[in-house]
């Protein structure tokens, strides 16, 4: 019987997660490969990732609720892959009922700036307009 490829993985805590998450200017690489190079690509990654444990569960359910302008600006952004473009999103993470509103801003040579604010999950499907009189 095979370790699956999960529990080969060191762990880390919600709180390091947290933590390093505090750094939110990144670059992000994205890569696609078959199902067949994921266990060569996981032996390889073994003794350098590692995975979220909490209270002995490493996977989790989310649930994300995307926003956009009603001319739909992030989308043609994305679409039409300009270089400075943005991303409104809640993420709620169901399993512990914790809800963030998330603007991700990418900007030149791929770097990508997170923001968050704690939300509330009753919340998570709209983004409250301006405020009258403001």
């Amino acid at each position: 019987m095979t370790t699956p490829p999960l529990a080969r993985l060191a762990p880390v805590t919600l709180a390091e997660v947290i933590d390093r998450a505090a750094l939110q200017c990144r670059v992000d690489r994205k890569y696609v490969i078959t199902v067949d190079e994921l266990p060569h690509l996981l032996d390889h990654l073994t003794p350098y990732a590692r995975v979220l444990d909490i209270e002995g569960e490493r996977t989790f359910r989310y649930e994300s609720v995307y926003f956009d302008t009603p001319c739909l600006a992030s989308y043609h952004c994305a679409a039409y892959r300009r270089r400075r473009r943005f991303k409104v999103r809640t993420r709620t993470y169901l399993d512990s009922a914790q809800c963030w509103l998330e603007v991700k801003i990418s900007g030149a040579r791929g770097r990508v700036t997170k923001h968050r604010l704690p939300y509330r999950a009753e919340d998570r499907s709209t983004v409250p307009g301006p405020v009258a009189g403001s």
